[in-house]
């Protein structure tokens, strides 16, 4: 929260924190390298934080990703203030095993030092402007007031996609429908830097069915559980860590692993996850009126290439055109064709590196 007008040198450190329940998750950026670690979010988190930093005073700044920001939050990247904290403080509901995890660490972290930079990351943020007929829910209009509604998600992520290519494609407003493919894939579709829409919704649970969670379901499927016997507690572990492609071959299974698709009894999970994507993207595309540039973003990017190619053969039909995809270019990321109608992107994705690029963009600045 300090006023300081400075950025990071070699001699400093930024960390950056995401909450994955149970655990908490950070990333220490020192001398130009990114190292992750992780421990259980229980009481004694701070001391293996600061065992893994080895000294507190090199940690120049601090950053906090807060999944779900709701209608609160609608920056993307901002200096943590003590106005923002208690409005963070009113988001915790949205989200809790997550939304909780960030706000006890930023109090922490605050009052342990509070003469540095602080900084919040919202995921949800970039998509506070959805189109009211996107983000609403049909739904009476008193849960709409008290903030039931689509909210999406990655917005960071997708932020930076658009960036990206609009940087390869010399500053250029274009309808871009951006993929990120992982544990939780999901889609955006952004015109002229602006989302018109998300596969996600309230939570990360909507949409495209992801490691552990089950996507679009018919919402009566939860009350049959429920006059089952089965509790709601139960019923939300159910759908949200033991449904999706682990719950479909009763076996943990990421995205990694459909990725590669090595074994058989995976091609059926990749064949859904597959259509799925192929149907939100149609529907995506409409809506846009059109696509100009479809990025593919990920983590796992080279193991993705056989899935990418797969959907870049059946979106064929747009005119699209891409070259055979055996690596990734990262100074060229485009795989598409000079005489393709939509240029294609495939990009290695870091969410780290995207905060600390956003990071040490803000505090150059000046804060």
């Amino acid at each position: 929260m300090s006023g300081r007008n400075t950025f990071i040198t070699e001699e400093q450190m930024i960390l950056l924190f995401d909450p994955d329940q149970p655990f908490l998750r950070w990333c220490k950026a020192e001398d130009g390298i990114l190292s992750e670690n992780r421990c259980p979010f229980g009481p004694r988190w701070a001391d293996a934080v600061i065992m893994d930093a080895g000294s507190t005073d090199r940690i120049h700044a601090i950053g906090y990703m807060l999944h779900n920001g709701g209608r609160d939050i609608t920056t993307s990247v901002t200096i943590l203030s003590q106005e923002l904290l208690t409005r963070v403080e009113r988001c915790v509901w949205l989200l809790p095993e997550h939304n909780d995890i960030t706000l006890k660490i930023a109090h922490y972290w605050i009052d342990t030092l509070p003469d540095i930079p602080h900084i919040l990351f919202c995921n949800t943020a970039f998509f506070t402007d959805l189109p009211t007929k996107v983000s609403t829910y049909a739904v009476p209009y008193e849960l709409c007031r008290k903030g039931i509604r689509r909210y999406g998600g990655y917005g960071l992520i997708h932020q930076w996609a658009w960036k990206k290519t609009q940087s390869s494609l010399n500053d250029q407003s274009r309808k871009l429908l951006s993929i990120y493919l992982g544990n939780h894939t999901n889609i955006a579709a952004i015109r002229n830097g602006m989302p018109l829409e998300t596969t996600l919704g309230f939570s990360s649970l909507e949409g495209i069915p992801s490691s552990n969670g089950c996507g679009d379901i018919d919402a009566t499927i939860i009350f049959q559980l429920h006059s089952a016997g089965m509790s709601l507690e139960e019923i939300n572990r159910l759908l949200s860590k033991e449904s999706g492609f682990t719950g479909l071959l009763g076996k943990k299974c990421s995205f990694l692993d459909i990725a590669r698709n090595s074994d058989s009894d995976k091609t059926a999970a990749r064949d859904i996850l597959c259509y799925t994507i192929l149907k939100y993207a149609g529907a995506f595309i409409s809506i846009l009126g059109g696509v100009d540039s479809i990025a593919f973003l990920s983590t796992h990017i080279r193991e993705s290439l056989n899935l990418i190619s797969d959907i870049c053969h059946r979106l064929e039909f747009l005119g699209l055109k891409c070259n055979a995809i055996q690596d990734v270019n990262e100074d060229s990321p485009l795989l598409s064709t000079t005489d393709s109608r939509v240029a294609v992107y495939c990009m290695q994705c870091n969410q780290w590196k995207v905060m600390l690029e956003e990071a040490e963009r803000l505090l150059k600045r000046g804060v």
